[in-house]
């Protein structure tokens, strides 16, 4: 018989295997993940579909038979796999040559790895382009004006305005300009006095095209073996000025294939210029920084597990080359305009002027140039090749015909530049009798005024950097002109910086042809952030020795004071040389006022500078505006405005600040300080981006409105206070939140105002208050208003769905 103790111990003993002997059954009633089966019977399989080692979260049908797995073609091309290498729709991945495929039973997934080149090229950098932002411009006009006044001791006192009008738009730009000049006392020979005007024209631009049109007075383009001249009437040329998002030239692309996920990360020069992760499958890096000559890219591709593959490039980058397939052209066509900034007005015969440039490759630009008149006529055609990181080469032909003599140019050159060293050259070759339209562009009805082109020209440039030893320029240049005239000179610079900031600079040249050289010492020592002094010593070709002392003071970003000082001890007989000027500049005005002269003549003078701009009905005092700027209103005064995060002034009375200096076309950042303005208004944007046009202005709106906000006390029929984080809804407005004490704050208040509010346990009730006009003038509270609450029912609740516009009950 067991004992009693032994019987207790047995029963517990088998109720504590029972349980767990029931939780085992359970647990092997589940049913197990899916496994390989050997049998001739097909299994269908749901997995997540990883190729390459990257995991995009698919979940493919799989069919799997005797250690085969069958796909649906479309989920394959879903996941990026070439078309051209699955010919069937239905695809044996055993079948798929250099393919190789696991299944990874535990966690449900098939492990699928292609060459990489079966898998979407990808070019990176692309969406770091900065983003395009168009140009706009407001209607306007404005007035750039420079009145200067001479005196000097031997010619009496003399004043010169110059002036352009500018009217601008959404339409273009009309643009005329000239200098008015009066002889107050005194005489100067040979000077004319009255209005003279120089250009007259009228402008505008396609962006999408990169196209620039002009009526009016204009200059032709040029190539760099032909020559500009100054036309009046029509234009038409590729402005790729007006698309700052676009690269002309042709950048290095990189390449390569990834098997995994990785890494790569571009060094141009030493420095990193890109990190970027790639996926499997070819990759090409595009977002190459703007360098210029030759330089070294090491590419350095990490994979997941460290793995590293470097490699080294060299390239070469010129800017005078245009991308594959890019054309570049301009065609002008009017009357040629002779003595310029002598007369006003005088054209002489009709002449046409066209240049067009393509990129046939990235390392091939050809270019052609024509033009003609009654009395000339010139074409050629040239190209510039890039040797491959050895420089470029540049050549063109070009023949004329002028009243029935022929002449010829060629044209040849070299350059090569790196981060140390740069040389170049450039020759020209012409005939006595080789002609153009610049011979008549420059006819003049000055006495002994005689034009020709030179017959032979030879430029040659090198800069090597010493690295700690500064850095050495060198310079020769022969030129034979056109009546048997030559010049030779050669000229040697050196320069290194010194402690801080200063720096020292000499220079020599030489003329072969005269036999004589004349040199410079220069030395200059900057104090604190704005001021500087040099001191140099120069030797002229007649052998004269010059000291010279020179101490400034720059002009502070913001505006201020600034001034120059100098003295010279002349060789010879001119005595000390001396001169000096003080400026003030403001946000309206720019004026300064100075002399120069040595001890027999001696000139004052005086300046003024500044625009007047017209625009939204106001009249505004600027400096001086070359290109393009920016009104900006906020309709309240004292409020700062930045322009790419550069304080530039606070409003006037009116609310208006002019932000003159403007770069066109560029989408620039403009933003208010909000914590200038009172509490009573708020501002729905402060901060805008935009682009303006060419020579225009645009008015920039940053809507400042009344906030029309105040705290409102909502007690129910009994005085207490409304239940805490009960909605209020008010029609066509955001929904707003009881807080303690049944206050609740509301913006953008009518008139007359309609709170509907709901409890959270989802009892409603409705108020309405009356703000009187022209309130709140600054923040206040309504109240306590009385909202006639229904009693809470016992055991009630709701949940509530918050909705600006209505409620739900569920």
């Amino acid at each position: 018989m067991t004992p009693a103790p032994s019987r207790y111990l047995l029963l517990g003993s088998v109720l504590m295997i029972l349980p767990a002997h029931g939780r085992a059954e359970s647990w092997s009633a589940l049913p197990p993940p899916p496994a390989l089966e050997s049998s001739a019977q097909g299994q269908q399989l749901m997995l997540e579909l990883i190729i390459n080692q990257r995991a995009r979260g698919d979940i493919v049908a799989v069919e799997h038979q005797q250690d085969h797995f069958w796909l649906r073609r479309s989920d394959l091309l879903q996941a990026g796999v070439a078309a051209e290498k699955l010919p069937d729709e239905r695809v044996d991945l055993r079948q798929l040559p250099g393919a190789d495929v696991t299944y990874d039973e535990t966690r449900q997934r098939l492990l699928l790895t292609v060459p990489p080149a079966w898998l979407p090229a990808q070019r990176l950098g692309q969406a770091e382009q900065r983003p395009r932002f168009p140009a706009r411009a407001s209607n306007g006009a404005l007035l750039n004006y420079d009145v200067y006044l001479t005196h000097t001791d031997r010619a009496g006192s003399r004043l010169s305005s110059w002036n352009e009008l500018r009217l601008f738009g959404p339409a273009g730009q009309f643009s005329s300009n000239g200098v008015y000049t009066q002889q107050l006392n005194g005489s100067l020979s040979g000077q004319q006095e009255g209005y003279l005007r120089y250009d007259t024209w009228f402008s505008n631009e396609n962006e999408d095209a990169a196209l620039s049109w002009r009526v009016g007075d204009l200059i032709t383009d040029a190539l760099s073996w032909s020559n500009s001249v100054r036309l009046g009437g029509v234009q038409i040329a590729r402005d790729f000025s007006v698309r700052p998002d676009l690269v002309t030239y042709p950048l290095p692309a990189f390449s390569g294939q990834a098997a995994v996920p990785s890494s790569v990360d571009l060094f141009i020069n030493g420095y990193r210029s890109a990190q970027t992760a790639v996926q499997p499958g070819p990759w090409s890096l595009t977002n190459i920084p703007f360098v210029n000559g030759a330089g070294d890219a090491v590419i350095t591709t990490t994979d997941a597990l460290g793995r590293q593959v470097t490699t080294t490039l060299p390239f070469y980058v010129s800017a005078s080359l245009l991308k594959s397939g890019l054309s570049d052209y301009a065609f002008s066509a009017g009357a040629v305009r002779q003595n310029y900034g002598v007369k006003s007005a005088d054209y002489g015969a009709a002449a046409a002027s066209g240049s067009y440039r393509y990129g046939i490759s990235d390392w091939l630009t050809l270019e052609s140039h024509a033009e003609g008149s009654d009395d000339v006529v010139m074409g050629g055609a040239g190209g510039l090749l890039k040797a491959g990181s050895l420089g470029v080469i540049n050549a063109a032909v070009a023949q004329s015909d002028a009243q029935g003599q022929s002449g010829t140019q060629y044209s040849w050159g070299y350059q090569y530049n790196n981060s140390w060293f740069s040389l170049g050259t450039q020759h020209i070759l012409r005939d006595t009798t080789f002609s153009n339209l610049a011979l008549i562009g420059s006819r003049s009805e000055s006495a002994d005024s005689r034009y020709s082109l030179a017959r032979r020209s030879a430029q040659y440039t090198a800069s090597l950097s010493l690295s700690d030893y500064g850095s050495l320029g060198l310079a020769y240049l022969d030129i034979s002109g056109g009546y048997g005239e030559r010049t030779r000179l050669w000229n040697l610079t050196w320069s290194k910086n010194l402690w801080g900031n200063s720096s020292l600079y000499i220079s020599a040249s030489r003329d072969r042809d005269l036999g004589s050289w004349d040199g410079a010492i220069s030395l200059v020592i900057p104090f604190g952030e704005q001021s500087s002094a040099s001191v140099s010593v120069e030797r002229d070709r007649q052998g004269r020795s010059n000291q010279r002392l020179y101490a400034s003071r720059a002009m502070p970003t913001e505006g201020g004071i600034a001034w120059d000082a100098s003295w010279a001890r002349q060789g010879g007989d001119s005595g000390d040389y001396r001169q000096g000027s003080l400026r003030y500049r403001n946000n309206r005005i720019d004026t300064s006022a100075g002399f120069w002269g040595d001890d027999d003549n001696t000139t004052q003078w005086a300046d003024l500078s500044g625009a007047l701009v017209l625009m939204d009905n106001r009249l505004f005092a600027a400096n001086d505006i070359n290109d393009a700027f920016v009104l900006v209103k906020t309709r309240y005064p004292g409020v700062t405005v930045r322009y790419e995060n550069q304080a530039m002034g606070k409003t006037d009375g009116q609310g208006y600040l002019l932000v003159p200096a403007v770069s066109s076309y560029y989408g620039a950042k403009y933003d208010i300080d909000t914590l200038d303005l009172p509490a009573s208004v708020a501002a729905s944007r402060v901060e805008q981006r935009i682009a303006v046009k060419r020579k225009s202005g645009f008015l920039l709106d940053f809507p400042i409105e009344p906030l029309r906000a105040a705290s409102v006390i909502l007690h129910d029929t009994r005085g207490q206070p409304l239940p805490l984080a009960s909605q209020v809804l008010r029609a066509g407005k955001e929904s707003s939140y009881v807080g303690w004490d049944g206050i609740v704050w509301l913006e953008n208040l009518q008139a007359r105002n309609t709170l509907q509010v709901i409890t959270p346990d989802g009892r409603q009730c409705e108020t309405t208050f009356s703000v009187a006009r022209g309130e709140p003038e600054a923040l206040k509270t309504y109240g306590p208003l009385v909202c006639a609450l229904p009693l809470p029912q016992p055991g009630a609740g709701a949940l509530v769905q918050r909705s600006s516009a209505g409620v739900q009950h569920d």
